[in-house]
């Protein structure tokens, strides 16, 4: 086995930035940290209900079973899990949690509530977070004492321990005293209840929420700097930054084209990186009707894109890099280092167009902002004119994530045909073990799989059949380089960027240690700057 897969078998590893907390005693909690975001998701509270786009609030009250550090590497000091294993033929794991972790109301926290979480109610049929339905492959989760949780899947699965991870997913656990059954699934009942570092307060729609530090939290070292934190959604990137440059917010998550002003303005830039894989993705192509279906067409619609100049001028150096293939990136199983990124060719998208015979049949393009990209229309704009220039007919439709969202997740799915394409910039979370991401955006809903963005899905679901059935990270890697070289050469995507987190400070930050690739910002390791 290489040394990589060696890494990649002992904690998946997925070399990041590190943003290191300044060491030392902490004095008590103080003050309002307060942090602008782009947006409130789908602004449900109930995690059953939400998505990956929603966790940065939710995910500041809910933790997952286990966690990955500033590395980016999977780790038991940021879960709940102290540490695991796995059985030879990768179907069985056995998790050993935590002692004493309490829940925000005082009650502890079991393997009855990891029983509750992974066996009932994020498989139940009101279910539809991003990662739910990875958790179909799952047929028992049991609990072999108070501690220790033993998870039996339905076929192999070497990777399966990235779905439980804050790095990959959005799987965080739940209590079971905080849900009752309903028809058709389970309610909340009263306010959300977590274990992590900040407990809820208040959340008014659209406005703002509330949390305070979790002072009896199970990681010492990470008991927040700061007594309230308050999360201010504002949908305009300039107004975000004009709220630190003006004292009103402590912190703001930015595009990355406003790194320049901050810097100017005496702003700190921090940077997590690998926060997106931001990809153009033709959805619906797997209807023989439209032409996107055509592999001629799809690769015209690439051709006729000048990515480098579109990265260039939304992306700063240091905030984002050219993306090769639509998941895999350095490190990650089914790497190939020789693939490069698609050509800038617009003569030869006119040859395709020629033989084609393209009539102008219009290609839909979805602009929707989301938190994991929210430079999403300025793309889409500038998508918009290169394919215009090459000859293509275009139709932009701004729209909100919330009111998107269901036309992928819904079944049957809502791709009106008399169009050529859809396109959207979808903005997948860097897995390194490819396989969740493959789950939720490649295969059919029949198979378990969200948005079903590959043009022949009987196809690919014959090739996650027979993922399925590995049993080494070894012959993992192998199967998904054959699998990234094919997806390549069918332009079945056009890759954009593997963007970076960015947010800039004001005078009252000291520092952050989030995790990079990945949702998981810790917001309570943001530390205070005494001096200011």
């Amino acid at each position: 086995m290489t040394m990589k897969l060696k890494k990649l078998s002992t904690a998946l590893f997925f070399a990041g930035l590190s943003l290191s907390a300044a060491a030392g005693v902490q004095a008590a909690p103080e003050g309002t940290l307060t942090v602008v975001v782009p947006n409130f998701g789908r602004e449900v509270l109930d995690l059953g209900k939400t998505s990956t786009q929603d966790l940065q609030y939710t995910g500041h009250i809910h933790e997952p079973l286990i966690g990955a550090d500033v590395e980016g590497k999977l780790s038991a000091e940021r879960g709940l899990a102290k540490s695991w294993s796995m059985s030879e033929d990768a179907r069985t794991y056995t998790l050993n949690l935590r002692e004493g972790v309490t829940w925000h109301d005082g009650k502890l926290f079991t393997a009855d509530d990891v029983v509750f979480s992974l066996g009932e109610r994020f498989v139940a049929n009101d279910a539809v977070c991003t990662f739910c339905k990875q958790l179909e492959q799952i047929e028992t989760v049991e609990a072999v004492d108070d501690h220790t949780v033993k998870i039996t899947l339905k076929e192999s699965d070497p990777a399966f321990l990235a779905v439980l991870t804050a790095r990959d997913g959005d799987i965080r656990m739940l209590p079971r005293h905080g849900y009752q059954k309903v028809e058709g699934g389970y309610e909340m009942v009263g306010q959300p209840i977590g274990t992590g570092p900040w407990k809820f307060k208040s959340f008014e729609r659209g406005m703002e929420m509330q949390l305070t530090a979790n002072t009896d939290y199970w990681d010492a070292e990470r008991v927040p700097d700061f007594e309230t934190l308050l999360l201010v959604p504002r949908s305009q990137p300039s107004t975000r930054l004009a709220m630190v440059r003006a004292g009103e917010a402590d912190m703001a998550f930015v595009d990355p084209r406003q790194v320049i002003e901050a810097k100017n303005a005496g702003l700190n830039v921090l940077v997590a990186k690998g926060s997106a894989l931001g990809t153009l993705s033709f959805y619906g192509c797997w209807q023989e009707q439209m032409l996107c279906h055509q592999q001629a067409f799809r690769e015209a619609m690439v051709k006729a894109i000048d990515m480098d100049a579109i990265i260039k001028s939304i992306y700063p150096e240091g905030t984002g890099e050219r993306l090769t293939t639509v998941y895999w990136t350095e490190g990650s199983l089914g790497e190939d280092p020789d693939l490069k990124p698609y050509a800038y060719d617009p003569a030869r998208a006119a040859e395709l167009l020629k033989e084609i015979g393209y009539t102008g049949t219009p290609v839909k393009l979805w602009s929707v902002r989301t938190n994991a990209m929210p430079e999403a229309p300025e793309i889409i704009e500038l998508v918009d004119g290169y394919l215009r220039a090459a000859g293509f007919k275009t139709e932009v439709t701004p729209m909100e994530f919330g009111a998107f969202r269901p036309r992928y997740a819904s079944s049957p799915q809502r791709w009106e045909t008399n169009y050529a394409a859809h396109l959207y910039l979808n903005g997948a979370g860097p897995r390194p073990t490819i396989m969740p991401n493959l789950k939720v955006g490649m295969i059919s809903h029949e198979k378990g799989g969200l948005i079903q963005s590959y043009w022949n899905m009987p196809w690919m679901d014959q090739q996650w059949d027979h993922l399925t059935t590995l049993t080494s990270l070894e012959e993992l890697d192998t199967a998904l380089r054959d699998l990234n070289r094919q997806v390549y050469s069918e332009y079945s995507f056009h890759p954009v960027v593997m963007r970076n987190q960015v947010a800039v400070a004001g005078p009252r930050v000291q520092s952050w240690a989030p995790t990079p690739y990945g949702f998981a910002w810790h917001l309570e390791t943001v530390r205070r700057n005494d001096a200011k």
